[in-house]
């Protein structure tokens, strides 16, 4: 054997043993680890929570509360029995609740991350107490907390329910997507009385097409009763063929009915989704400008549904209300005010009218 062959065969010796000796030390390790994680307890469980605004809705009493209902408190527990990914799902199922992130150190300490909801506006109307996010999130009320809020009130219905938690435009697309179902279940019900109609006009015309012959010895009396008894059959046939298709038609308008209504709630899911996301723009416009945030206190809503949505508020300075009528051009609306508060208000007083109306183009109506 030559002395380069030797060498290759050393080096491959040589590497068979480096792997060996490395999957030997893994798998050691890996033992190591498992017997660590089978005898170690959980020693602690530290919540960092973030964001929440002003007056969070959750804190780290009331997320340790909630995870224990679901027995989710990992002191004392076996490392091997915590389960990092459910405490993360269970957490972000708290209402107040947006990102959570959990993670274990080798010596046993849990570490909760927590991200919290940050309400913009309350929305207190019949029926109705719950939080809104700037991202369109609806979250219910926390008994023994406050968001110090704009409020909102007045006669408007939105598309969710009362105890509905989630994104609004979810609600939304979840009834479009409900609908949208219903008219295909519709359509495809419409297709039996289809055939039902085309095989009542091929019984029709078989019945039409049928036809008698004179034979031989047959008299013309016997072949005019013959043939009379044929019309009769005839014109029973017609008879069946109309009543049948009035039938199968009035069951094909039925359903065209059904599927009208379906979309004129689809128009109505839309439309309130609409008048909830321009109602939504113009409360982040609002939070989003330091002097509105502190001039808007309370929202009045009106209208929604088959009617336009209205918009007003009460401002913390003087003693009236503003009108800002429908959702266009809000912003330009806000702007017109802001114009007459600094140049007209400060000049004429803030108690001199009891309402202010912005519902006309680039006009600003006081009584």
């Amino acid at each position: 054997m030559s002395g380069v062959v030797k060498s290759r065969v050393m080096s491959y010796i040589g590497y068979g043993v480096m792997l060996m000796v490395s999957i030997g030390v893994i798998i050691c390790a890996e033992n190591l680890s498992r017997r660590h994680h089978a005898t170690q307890r959980v020693e602690s469980l530290t919540i960092s929570i973030s964001g929440g605004g002003a007056t969070p809705l959750a804190d780290t009493t009331s997320i340790r509360e909630w995870l224990a209902s679901y027995r989710l408190l990992p002191e004392g527990m076996a490392m091997e029995r915590v389960n990092l990914a459910t405490m993360e799902r269970i957490t972000k199922q708290h209402s107040a609740v947006a990102e959570a992130n959990a993670h274990m150190s080798y010596d046993g300490e849990v570490f909760l991350d927590i991200e919290l909801r940050e309400p913009m506006a309350r929305l207190r109307i019949d029926g109705y107490d719950m939080y809104i996010t700037k991202d369109g999130y609806v979250l219910p009320t926390v008994s023994d907390r406050t968001a110090p809020v704009v409020v909102i009130t007045g006669d408007y219905k939105p598309l969710f329910g009362a105890t509905y938690t989630g994104y609004a435009q979810q609600s939304a697309r979840d009834s479009l997507t409900s609908l949208e179902r219903e008219i295909e279940r519709l359509e495809r019900a419409k297709t039996p009385y289809y055939k039902k109609l085309s095989r009542n006009d091929d019984d029709l015309r078989e019945a039409l097409s049928e036809s008698v012959r004179k034979g031989l010895f047959m008299s013309d009396k016997e072949f005019k009763i013959l043939n009379d008894e044929l019309e009769e059959r005839k014109i029973d046939a017609r008879e069946r063929h109309k009543a049948k298709q009035r039938e199968f038609e009035a069951a094909i308008a039925d359903l065209e009915t059904l599927q009208y209504e379906a979309r004129m709630k689809q128009r109505a899911v839309r439309d309130a989704d609409a008048h909830f996301k321009a109602m939504l723009d113009f409360l982040v416009d609002v939070a989003d400008n330091d002097f509105w945030r502190a001039e808007v206190v309370q929202v009045t809503m009106t209208g929604g549904g088959n009617e336009p949505l209205q918009l007003g508020f009460v401002p913390r300075s003087g003693d009236f209300v503003v009108d800002l009528g429908t959702t266009e051009e809000l912003n330009t609306k806000l702007g017109n005010l802001y114009r007459f508060y600094v140049k007209g208000l400060d000049r004429i007083g803030w108690d001199k009218y009891s309402s202010i109306s912005l519902r006309y183009k680039g006009q600003v109506v006081c009584r």
